[in-house]
């Protein structure tokens, strides 16, 4: 029996997933509903990496992508990552050249690729924003009712796949888990709840993009115009990249409070920043740093909240992907790339031959044991890695500077030993996420796994 997939959200990961489903299955109805009047993205630059790109490849968008890469993903770059809050001068603390490097972008340079592929079996609802849905009933032995799903402008509509790529805060999310919490069988009650909502970090990020010419006339020499650099200090941390054909110094510039950590944030999670609290919280950073931040020109500012480990993301043909189920700190800079694989591996398994109406629970009961743990592990690795990079990590060091056995470059070993034992365990960490096999090993694995449970369903 046909039946119609839907996704709620048009960010990067509905988008992938519409343009998956319409290259292996086009008979397949589609509706993408938009919150906004076009299809819009949050956040400026963006990190792809090779897993991404594995997919870019198979879907065949892969040539337009590298027409945006500033750099070719088989040249040798990599981060630099520096100590930075010396205000004299900082220093390298390490480089992290990767077996196969990323690729940095705009992000809405991505989206507009992206919106050019989506496949004639898709359709586009702007100003269509969620709020809810009505989960399907069993209608006879055979068949379920439709999935209802509940707009702000007082609209419905129906759908028998319900996809949530509504973002971090879904509305599918808080929908499922209500529900959930309700069943008999969804365990304690308080317990699912908490899945409903975001919660806080305790990092604020600033941030905003500077003109590379800009940047050239004001120093020429600054070392954020070529690569990838971090600027790492004691509770702050900036990091930048070029974007856009390397013409435009994408930046983002974070603040911690660990004591903050899980406390309900007071006002809005994104708004405008204030220059002039950035140039005095980087005061004590070192010059190129320092000089980023005075061109910084209406920075935005974002309050960080992640979706905690869930414990499953599908139920009753709905479905979490990307941000909706495991949004994480942007550390790793997988944020993104993890929506594209779970668009990825959920899209072709809904336009799988095998994947008919009533196999649809089990096609969506495989996405979350191939996609969930490993997307729940990064997130988890995303966070205590960023309050490495912090120095805020318990039982690691923690940023504080000595004057005692210096070395020649005014370096105590106390701080040596600590700075080295944090970027041990960054590149461990690193490379374990670099030695997985990548999203098409993930497809195999969840085709497998498909035949294996239809081939059991028919004995």
């Amino acid at each position: 029996m046909p039946f119609k997939s839907l996704s709620s959200g048009a960010g990067i990961g509905g988008l992938v997933l519409a343009i998956t489903i319409g290259k292996y299955d086009p008979s397949i109805p589609i509706d993408l509903y938009e919150a906004h009047d076009s299809i819009d993205t949050a956040g400026v630059g963006i990190t792809l990496w090779r897993r991404t790109h594995e997919i870019m490849i198979e879907l065949g968008l892969f040539d337009e992508f590298k027409q945006i890469f500033t750099h070719n993903p088989d040249s040798s770059h990599g981060p630099c990552m520096r100590r930075s809050d010396i205000r004299e001068g900082g220093y390298i603390w390490y480089h992290n050249v990767h077996r196969y490097n990323p690729s940095y972008m705009h992000r809405q340079h991505m989206v507009a690729i992206l919106e050019r592929y989506l496949p004639a079996s898709c359709t586009v609802h702007s100003r269509k924003r969620l709020v809810n849905y009505i989960e399907p009933e069993q209608q006879d032995i055979h068949s379920m009712s439709p999935i209802v799903l509940n707009f702000a402008d007082g609209t419905t509509a129906t759908t028998d796949v319900l996809i949530g790529a509504d973002g971090i805060r879904s509305a599918v999310r808080k929908t499922l888990f209500e529900a959930a919490s309700q069943d008999k069988n969804g365990g304690d009650e308080t317990d699912l709840k908490q899945y409903k909502e975001a919660t806080f970090t305790g990092i604020t990020v600033n941030r905003w993009l500077i003109p590379a010419e800009t940047l050239k006339k004001e120093n020429p020499e600054n070392v954020s115009l070529g690569n990838m650099i971090a600027y790492h200090g004691k509770g702050r941390f900036c990091l930048t990249y070029p974007i856009a054909n390397g013409t435009i110094i994408n930046v983002a510039a974070m603040i911690s409070d660990p004591s903050l950590a899980g406390t309900h944030y007071e006002g809005h999670w994104v708004s405008d920043g204030s220059r002039d609290e950035l140039v005095e919280s980087f005061d004590n950073f070192e010059p190129d740093a320092r000089t980023l931040v005075k061109l910084c020109e209406k920075p935005s500012k974002w309050a960080l909240h992640v979706v905690k480990p869930l414990p499953f993301c599908v139920r009753k043909g709905v479905a979490l992907i990307g941000d909706a189920c495991h949004a994480m700190t942007p550390h790793f800079g997988a944020g993104a790339g993890q929506a594209v694989e779970d668009a990825f591996v959920l899209g072709r398994l809904i336009a799988h031959p095998l994947t008919t109406l009533s196999r649809v629970p089990e096609a969506l009961q495989i996405y979350e044991e191939i996609r969930l743990p490993f997307a729940r592990s990064l997130a988890s690795l995303s966070l205590s890695t960023g309050w490495m990079y912090l120095f805020a990590a318990p039982g690691y060091y923690d940023g504080t500077r000595r004057e005692d056995d210096l070395d020649e470059r005014g370096i105590s070993a106390y701080e040596r030993e600590g700075m080295e034992t944090i970027k041990q365990e960054i590149l461990r960490r690193v490379d374990s996420v670099d030695m997985t096999s990548g999203a098409l090993q993930a497809w195999e694995d969840a085709e497998s796994k498909l035949h294996a449970v239809v081939g059991a369903m028919a004995n």
